[in-house]
């Protein structure tokens, strides 16, 4: 059996105006910190056998206190979807700069590139090659993954058979923690947002 360990990062201010964050690099702020001591605290005597990580700035800060001795390998597969020209923008925001796309986006989330951006079909498409790698890697392991919210929602959708439009039916918060196990390919939730 194969346990998954999914972390989303600590809170940025991005988070806490409910922006569209996605590849922009910001920093955790000071409740992201502390969201990542008490992490580390809940996690101290959990060894992993591998570490995977988003090369973006708030993740790899929420992971390096939880890698201890595994070693941590960046992976692209993992970063937040590509939002494109509206990175780091609220709805709100998108709506008004860009309302006849904000509507074509809503009328098909799935299939809508966002402009120099990413679909959700998109991300899916890498985000299960990326799980595929790292389970195959990791056979009968304890897998460490710190990644975002649209990435960890598109992972454990995945990783339970579940479609893209149904990763919409769960959240994890800001240094929540989502644990999958894998068994002969079949995916259990053992727990959201523990």
């Amino acid at each position: 059996m194969t346990e998954i360990y999914i972390v989303r990062h600590g809170e940025t201010d991005s988070n806490i105006r409910q922006a569209c964050l996605g590849h922009k690099d910001v920093p955790l702020n000071e409740k992201g910190r502390e969201q990542v001591c008490h992490l580390t605290q809940k996690l101290m005597n959990i060894e992993f056998d591998s570490v995977y990580v988003s090369p973006l700035a708030r993740a790899i800060d929420t992971a390096t206190p939880l890698k201890k001795k595994a070693n941590m390998t960046m992976s692209y597969g993992l970063i937040e979807r590509d939002y494109g020209l509206w990175d780091d923008m609220t709805f709100g925001q998108i709506q008004q700069e860009y309302p006849d796309e904000f509507k074509m986006w809503h009328e098909n989330w799935i299939d809508y590139q966002i402009p120099d951006g990413e679909s959700a079909a998109m991300v899916q498409k890498r985000i299960n090659e990326t799980m595929d790698k790292i389970i195959s890697e990791n056979d009968n392991k304890r897998v460490l993954v710190v990644t975002h919210l649209g990435a960890a929602r598109h992972i454990i959708s995945y990783l339970l058979g579940l479609t893209t439009e149904e990763s919409w039916c769960f959240t994890l918060d800001n240094a929540g923690v989502a644990v999958i196990q894998i068994k002969e390919g079949k995916g259990l939730l053992k727990g959201l947002n523990i």
